[in-house]
């Protein structure tokens, strides 16, 4: 996983890493697994140009954000075909999401006037459960990022020359 992690007012970026190195530990993935930009070299964010690769070779997008004014990154990600999962919590996040027909889920939030705090019954880890399995589905039904996919793995130019063209040079036959 990517983080494009930049300084941010509401917390420290050294707490926020640690949270979710610790998070991700505690559902399975490797220290490893998991990569800030703020460690590769851009501690004051990820270059904007970069950041729109980066959406043109995922499928999905996660915006647990605590708050926010305006999901410009959100319209980024949509705009590059991603899956789109949002906080239904922040106001901002839930009226640009459901024009752009995301799936919701619900974290902390904080904006003028509210501070929002989740509970998940019978547990978090059951809700995440639940809501991982229903986006893998619905990511795999959907047509277009399976269209994605097998564009960017299998009609790159390395795939075709080990698929096609090597085994001809081999003399070897290929079914197409």
């Amino acid at each position: 996983m990517v983080f494009c992690d930049f300084p941010s007012a509401d917390i420290p970026s050294p707490l926020y890493k640690k949270m979710i190195l610790t998070h991700g530990r505690q559902y399975g993935l490797a220290p490893t697994d998991m990569v800030f930009t703020s460690d590769l070299g851009f501690p004051d964010g990820f270059p904007r140009t970069s950041v729109l690769e980066l959406f043109g070779l995922s499928n999905l997008f996660i915006c647990p954000s605590y708050s926010e004014s305006f999901g410009l990154t959100v319209l980024e990600a949509a705009s590059r075909g991603n899956y789109l999962v949002l906080n239904e919590a922040v106001p901002a996040l839930q009226e640009l999401g459901t024009t752009l027909g995301a799936y919701f889920m619900r974290w902390d939030a904080r904006n003028f006037g509210f501070d929002t705090r989740e509970t998940y019954q019978p547990s978090q880890r059951a809700y995440y459960q639940e809501h991982g399995a229903r986006i893998v589905q619905a990511m795999e039904q959907d047509i277009s990022l399976r269209a994605k996919t097998l564009t960017r793995t299998q009609c790159h130019p390395d795939h075709i020359f080990h698929r096609y063209l090597l085994p001809l040079l081999e003399g070897k036959k290929t079914a197409l």
